[in-house]
């Protein structure tokens, strides 16, 4: 597990590049490996301010 210490502001940014980065690095997995890892990142992101009451 990583833990991330952000700002509102910052996690929000986060949030939207996660959501619309679309990854183009030439190789299919490893686009499908970052395609997951960013999808993973914006839900925990959008849990972590859900639970701060945003």
């Amino acid at each position: 597990m990583i833990r991330l210490d952000l700002n509102t502001n910052d996690a929000e940014a986060l949030l939207r590049h996660a959501k619309s980065f679309e990854p183009a690095t030439g190789d299919a997995r490893e686009d499908s490996r970052l395609a997951d890892a960013l999808r993973d990142l914006a839900e925990a992101i959008e849990q972590s301010l859900g639970a701060d009451g945003v």
